[in-house]
C-alpha cells in the first residue's frame, strides 16, 4: 500500500488504483495531463510520488494530492 491519500478522500491510494487528475499534471517539457484525465497507478517511488498510466498513454509520477480517486461502478 502506498503512503498517499488522494485528494478529498480518506482513503489511502494503492497500487491498480483507477484515479483521476485533479490538477493539470506536467507541461515544462512534456505536453500536459488535463485535469480530469483518468488513470491507473502502476507503482510508487521512495519519495512518495505515484506512478500512474494515463489514459493519453502517458506515464507521470504525480503526488497524491493531484490525484483523486476514482469512483467504482457498483457490481451489476
Amino acid at each position: 500500500m502506498t503512503s498517499g491519500h488522494g485528494s478529498g478522500s480518506g482513503e489511502p491510494l494503492d497500487i491498480g488504483d483507477r484515479v483521476i487528475a485533479a490538477a493539470d499534471l506536467g507541461g515544462f517539457l512534456r505536453p500536459r495531463i488535463r485535469h480530469g484525465t483518468p488513470g491507473v497507478i502502476i507503482g510508487c517511488t521512495p519519495d512518495g510520488l505515484l506512478t500512474v498510466h494515463f489514459a493519453t498513454g502517458r506515464i507521470q509520477h504525480a503526488s497524491p494530492g493531484d490525484l483523486i480517486l476514482a469512483a467504482t461502478p457498483p457490481p451489476a
